[in-house]
């Protein structure tokens, strides 16, 4: 069982809600460029540029910065996240969109930065696929290669739920930034393991080690070495292979070796996944308090300024599950309420 709609359902909602509503205008095609601040220190608007490239100014009482991270933007990934931010993709095409423009009109006039800027949140994906997050989890019942044919970290430390982003960013350090979950027909024995797949493009396959090196684009002869090493160092009984609960069946004189799960890639077809690392939101934004107002960096409040979901900075170096949809959701209520409370007043 697991939420149904997720992000998307709650955009749905709230964007038919506005929709209906009158007093709501949209400007589409429009970028924000640069907040306005009254003599005081108040933000009291915003300069963009509309579809034709004319100038607009929008007189607000309160502004609310709702416009995502920056991982569509190359520029300040390789500044942040450094050289090995060529390899990493938005998890979903509309990632692209979020270039950081509003964390960095914040900071122009002020605002305090808060959250890990070089650190994102990473999730393994096949760099073939066009599809929104097209995870690829199921490597820890497998290997994985880099495009040196050699394993690079162990597959399964522990369960992947908590384990995937650690292995993601290895997998981000590897040539190219790639590497590969390696499976035989041991696979299709464990039961609905394509429930961790998400990508609809069909895995790389081959009757032979050989054949599947080939359709990689690696060295046949580097990676059937690498398969039969470690093929030799897996347990000899492996009845005890439990998918969903780490089993001890580990590798024996490797010098990296594979902690649960540990059966040999022997039994034909073969199959290969891609994988790539992708950055599903950025960990760096602007500090707010309680009511998700912007602070400046001596901690003071800058009026009529505030951040709603990845525009706050709240992760550093790891993600805690299950929190990110969260955070818009409350921290987006938070920065409405205040406003409207604010205006009033």
């Amino acid at each position: 069982m697991g939420p149904i709609g997720g992000g998307l359902a709650l955009v749905d909602a709230l964007g038919k809600y506005a929709d209906e509503e009158e007093k709501i205008t949209w400007f589409y095609e429009t970028a924000a460029r640069t907040l306005i601040q009254d003599n005081f220190g108040s933000v009291t608007g915003i300069k963009a540029i509309s579809k034709n490239n004319s100038p607009l100014e929008l007189k607000a009482n309160n502004i609310i910065l709702a416009c995502g991270g920056f991982e569509g933007n190359p520029e300040m990934l390789s500044h942040y996240v450094g050289a090995q931010a060529q390899f990493i993709r938005p998890v979903s095409r509309g990632g692209h969109y979020n270039r950081g423009e509003g964390i960095k009109m914040a900071l122009d006039i002020g605002a305090a930065p808060c959250g890990d800027y070089g650190s994102f949140h990473a999730q393994p994906v096949d760099p073939r696929s066009k599809d929104w997050e097209p995870v690829v989890l199921n490597y820890s019942y497998g290997l994985l290669i880099n495009d040196s044919g050699l394993r690079f970290t162990d597959e399964a430390p522990a369960l992947v739920d908590s384990t995937y982003e650690a292995v993601t960013r290895i997998i981000m350090q590897q040539r190219n930034g790639l590497a590969y979950a390696v499976f035989d027909k041991k696979l299709d024995d464990i039961h609905n393991w394509n429930a961790t797949v998400r990508t609809r493009v069909p895995p790389l396959e081959s009757d032979t080690l050989e054949g599947l090196a080939e359709q990689m684009k690696i060295d046949p002869a580097e990676f059937l070495n690498t398969v039969t090493e470690f093929n030799s160092a897996c347990p000899e009984v492996n009845t005890d292979f439990d998918p969903l609960t780490p089993d001890g069946l580990r590798t024996e004189g490797l010098s990296i070796n594979k902690s649960h799960w540990s059966r040999p890639i022997s039994t034909p077809p073969f199959r290969a996944w891609p994988i790539i690392c992708s950055n599903c939101f950025t960990f760096g934004g602007l500090k707010i308090d309680e009511n998700a107002r912007v602070l400046n960096t001596e901690g003071d409040i800058i009026p009529g300024l505030y951040a709603a979901g990845e525009v706050a900075g709240i992760y550093y170096r790891t993600y805690t599950g299950a929190t990110s949809v969260m955070r818009g959701a409350v921290t987006g209520r938070l920065a409405g309420a205040d406003a409207a409370l604010r205006r009033n007043n």
